[in-house]
């Protein structure tokens, strides 16, 4: 397996976890160990038919632009890589994938946008680990995964059903870092480089009000500035909360 992932590592790891933060950061490090660039997590607890119309984000180390456009553009219910993951109990592969099916042009605008970011290829995957919870992994990589065995594949979807059995209820917790809709739509605005003064026309606010939000926001998610928020916010799922 590319990386230098451990799982009996990472089961200590899992085991020793008791907060959200402690969860997110382990997670990271699998990501990071297994190889990938990057990588998004995203819960559909209402059965595999529904799923591309019912989802919460859970983690994603993807760039800010990249889950900007996968958000503002509703990619979602297109993604080809999630439908085909959903229909299969093994991982996989982009560079399979792709060679079945015709993307849209919003699709087309997303993979043009992850080559931009570098990114050669990916595994998707679903994992169940208990009745009602799905769990939809994407995982990227900046190079070709055609030597990665089908063992390896199924070692990588092994991992993340561990870690979703043992530390699925600790990542799913809500927290008061998250996002309101109002500041995550501000967020997204403001990871695509526009300024406040933008963002106020563009959301029909007044400037104070969108100052008051950003500086909510840079509060949530502990950052000092607005690349960090970018970052932080991507990172934390660009969770979501009524």
């Amino acid at each position: 397996m590319a990386g230098s992932l451990s799982t009996s590592a990472l089961a200590s790891q899992i085991a020793d976890c008791e907060d959200k933060e402690t969860v997110m950061s382990v997670l990271a490090g699998f990501i990071a160990d297994s190889g990938a660039k990057y990588a998004v997590l995203n819960n559909f607890n209402y059965g595999v038919a529904p799923a591309a119309d019912r989802w919460t984000p859970m983690f994603s180390s993807f760039p800010a632009d990249i889950a900007a456009y996968y958000r503002t553009k509703n990619c979602l219910p297109e993604d080809p890589f999630l439908r085909a993951a959903l229909s299969s109990t093994t991982p996989v592969r982009f560079q399979e994938a792709e060679e079945k099916f015709r993307p849209c042009a919003t699709i087309v605008g997303l993979l043009d946008l992850l080559r931009a970011n570098g990114l050669v290829d990916g595994l998707a995957m679903h994992i169940s680990d208990r009745p009602g919870r799905l769990t939809y992994c994407c995982m990227a990589y900046d190079y070709s995964l055609e030597g990665m065995s089908e063992f390896e594949r199924r070692r990588l979807q092994a991992c993340v059903e561990m870690f979703m059995r043992h530390a699925g209820d600790l990542l799913a917790l809500k927290s008061t870092r998250e996002l309101s809709p109002k500041e995550f739509e501000v967020m997204a605005c403001l990871a695509r480089g526009e300024s406040n003064k933008q963002i106020a026309r563009r959301l029909d606010l007044s400037l104070s009000t969108i100052n008051t939000l950003v500086n909510r926001s840079f509060g949530k998610l502990g950052v000092n500035n607005r690349t960090e928020a970018a970052i932080a916010a991507c990172r934390s799922g660009l969770s979501l909360v009524a």
